[in-house]
């Protein structure tokens, strides 16, 4: 059986992306996995329209991210001792 093709307007993801979305939000918009998603931002990088550096900051966002989500979760906890 052949794959359903996925197209993508690259105008849209660049500006979500530059929005700040997670990898899990571009992931559900746009009916990708994970392997789909890194092809996606790989592609872009090889076309010159969003850099390494891009990447690293989204990831250093997500990082954030969780530790915050990890702090505000063991406040709570420590409220309800």
């Amino acid at each position: 059986m052949p794959k359903a093709k996925i197209t993508i307007r690259v105008r849209e993801i660049l500006d979500d992306i530059g929005l700040g979305m997670d990898d899990g939000n571009l992931m559900s918009k746009y009916r990708l996995t994970p392997a789909l998603l890194e092809k996606v931002l790989d592609k872009l990088v090889g076309a010159g329209l969003i850099t390494d550096e891009d990447l690293r900051e989204r990831a250093a966002l997500t990082d954030t991210q969780v530790t915050r989500a990890f702090l505000d979760t063991q406040r709570a906890l420590d409220e309800l001792d």
